[in-house]
């Protein structure tokens, strides 16, 4: 009997918060976020110098913060981001999509 009860119980619950409950699904544009670039890119391990030869001086750099010290040189459409010296990431920037559009 307190089987039946509770197997009662949980599905009047089950059944308010599913009639109350909404939420709205938001969908991304998988396709754009992992799209391959054109860019040649640094490469994990390169040093700062080398960065410099092969690619030129960045628009900006940004000062190390956090420990261990991650700085971040900006290039017309990709940042790479730095430990030390060190290449640790070079990340593409894709231009920002007009989401009033849809």
């Amino acid at each position: 009997m307190k089987n039946l009860i509770l197997a009662l119980a949980i599905n009047t619950l089950t059944c308010t918060l599913s009639s109350t409950l909404a939420a709205e699904q938001i969908t991304l544009p998988i396709g754009e976020q992992t799209r391959q670039s054109e860019l040649q890119l640094p490469e994990r391990g390169m040093h700062k110098n080398s960065i410099l030869e092969d690619f030129g001086d960045p628009q900006e750099i940004t000062s190390a913060v956090g420990e261990p010290p991650i700085s971040q040189w900006r290039y017309d459409g990709y940042v790479v981001y730095f430990e030390d010296n060190w290449v640790i990431q070079a990340v593409v920037k894709h231009p920002p999509q007009d989401l009033s559009a849809r």
